[in-house]
């Protein structure tokens, strides 16, 4: 798809032409450019909807009333560029969506346990989010959304994988007993006691600029318990291998909010069925190309890999009040 920078700056109130537009490399879901006019710089992003979600926009205004309800709050996030006369984040041109935000020269954050000044941040700017306890506007968006698995959807995964006859079906077929465990760990939760929260704090969604750093991608929020939320951050930012980092945003989570909640292993249970999700959807993706193609030398996911992943979250989560004090 040919990318009209001017089109979509012109539609956006930026006052252009474009001098240059670069795309730049990122996640799967979105498509984003760099582009820059005589006046500044922008971060422009493609919206794509890679769910397939028929109520996909509505989840976007959900997410961009949070996003602003953030910025207002102090947390730090780059500036969004709000379209003329509209109370919508984004502009639509030639049939695609589209949005921006100014942009800010920063680092990426890398897959490895943050810093402690970091993860403090982190932690800090989780509490300022929760405090506002902002609820769903609609919350019939939430009913059913992708993400949440559990063990009773591997069987049918398996005997997908089996019938097309991928390398991987066996992985999956012995990983049975592992997704149970994980499954064994989310429990119903009352939605009253749940909060819209960023939905995917996690190393690709932070950058580092020279004043601090900066929480991006608020397009998929989602209502959780904040323990939840908190434990899902504080492992993800010790990369599940390193209680100093997650014991480290729990520390700035206290500081801000003025306590310090107990974390059990079933905070971690929406985090677990999440990755049983993200697991699932990355078969079932490989399994539409294989059989759509029919053909041999489609390019395989390393199931493997993911489960190996998977096991040592839930080893991790089994164990959690002994594991933040190693």
């Amino acid at each position: 798809m040919t990318f009209d920078a001017d089109a979509v700056l012109d539609a956006l109130g930026v006052p252009g032409p474009a001098v240059s537009a670069e795309p730049v490399a990122g996640g799967w879901s979105n498509a984003v450019w760099r582009v820059a006019t005589a006046s500044g710089e922008y971060a422009v992003k493609q919206l794509r909807n890679a769910w397939g979600e028929p109520r996909w926009l509505e989840w976007l205004g959900e997410g961009w009333r949070v996003e602003r309800a953030a910025l207002a709050a102090g947390i730090r996030a780059p500036e969004p560029v709000v379209p003329p006369g509209s109370d919508a984040c984004e502009v639509w041109v030639g049939g695609t969506a589209y949005r921006a935000h100014r942009w800010v020269e920063a680092s990426v954050v890398p897959r490895a346990p943050v810093g402690p000044e970091f993860a403090r941040w982190t932690g800090e700017s989780l509490a300022v989010l929760h405090g506002l306890a902002l609820r769903p506007m609609q919350p019939s968006l939430y009913a059913g959304r992708v993400g949440l698995t559990t063990a009773e959807h591997w069987p049918p995964l398996i005997a997908r994988a089996s019938g097309a006859g991928v390398p991987w079906a066996r992985d999956l077929e012995e990983s049975l007993p592992l997704a149970r465990r994980a499954s064994a760990l989310l429990e119903p939760w009352d939605d009253a006691d749940a909060v819209l929260v960023h939905g995917d704090v996690d190393q690709k969604n932070l950058l580092v600029a020279a004043d601090g750093p900066l929480l991006i991608d608020w397009d998929v929020v989602l209502p959780a318990v904040p323990s939840h939320d908190l434990a899902h951050a504080a492992l993800t930012l010790g990369s599940w291998s390193d209680p100093a980092a997650a014991r480290a945003v729990l520390d700035g989570y206290a500081e801000a909010s003025g306590s310090r909640p107990r974390l059990r292993p079933q905070d971690l249970g929406p985090a677990l069925a999440s990755r049983l999700g993200w697991i699932r959807f990355t078969a079932d993706r490989a399994l539409d190309a294989v059989e759509a193609e029919a053909a041999e030398g489609t390019e395989q996911p390393d199931l493997a890999g993911l489960l190996a992943d998977l096991e040592r979250r839930v080893a991790v989560a089994e164990n959690l009040a002994t594991w933040l004090r190693t």
